[in-house]
């Protein structure tokens, strides 16, 4: 029976259990090498936050665009090869376990990037983004390109995109692009337009994966603890952490 007034009961991502066993594929905790982690102790305290709160698997994914121009392939493979022997050698196992992505802005030197080999999920899904305020020239055959290529673009929270709209996300699901939710959108946590739209996204079937897009434990930790999500949403969400585990 519908009560007038009654307030469905809703959960956090903690609390609702999708946190355990997961497997995250976006977060910036590879230390000093993007906007997210600093520090190597940094890295180790939010590790060993998320693999408390039951994420058992991550994929580090740095930014690799112009803001970053050091982020190539040969040295992200290096800093990452670094951290995890730093981690070995100190005993560090209340952890996750670690691989290494990446995070690739669609601007011009991304052809340079895939020139050289791009750092792709299982072989082939190809975690990419856009700026906020507008795309950029020539975005669909961009991506088709990747296509060609032999690669499965995911496109990092479209939520999050100001000029997307419904039109846009129909266009890029016909052409084959995967949408990789940020479940930390459903907290609120980058405003109330991008978590709506991400409701709405989420609710028509969208999305193919989620990811944290972590960046610092103070920043995000009490998204983790926000009572938002419904039991609906719970039930998306699984599935798509499912998906997650698959590309592992």
């Amino acid at each position: 029976m519908n009560i007038p007034g009654f307030i469905k009961p809703r959960k956090s991502l903690i609390r609702s259990g999708l946190l355990c066993d997961m497997t995250d594929i976006h977060c910036h905790i590879l230390p000093g090498v993007d906007d997210g982690v600093s520090t190597y102790e940094e890295g180790v305290k939010a590790l060993r936050w998320l693999n408390d709160n039951g994420v058992r698997r991550m994929y580090l994914t740095p930014h690799v665009m112009s803001d970053f121009v050091k982020n190539s392939r040969a040295c992200l493979t290096s800093q990452f090869d670094a951290f995890t022997e730093r981690l070995e050698k100190d005993s560090i196992k209340d952890i996750p376990e670690l691989k290494l992505g990446a995070e690739y802005m669609l601007e011009a030197a991304f052809e340079r990037h895939k020139e050289k080999g791009l750092i792709a999920y299982a072989d082939r899904h190809v975690l990419v983004e856009t700026s906020y305020m507008m795309p950029p020239v020539g975005f669909i055959r961009i991506l088709e390109k990747l296509t060609e290529d032999g690669f499965s673009p995911v496109l990092a929270h479209p939520e999050r995109y100001h000029y997307m709209e419904d039109s846009d996300y129909k266009s890029l699901k016909e052409h084959g692009v995967l949408f990789q939710l940020n479940y930390l959108s459903m907290t609120g946590a980058y405003g109330e337009r991008a978590g709506k739209k991400a409701g709405k996204l989420l609710k028509n079937g969208y999305y193919d994966y989620a990811g944290s897009d972590f960046h610092h434990l103070r920043r995000h930790e009490n998204s983790f603890l926000a009572k938002t999500l419904t039991k609906k949403q719970i039930i998306a969400l699984k599935g798509l952490f499912d998906n997650n585990n698959r590309l592992w």
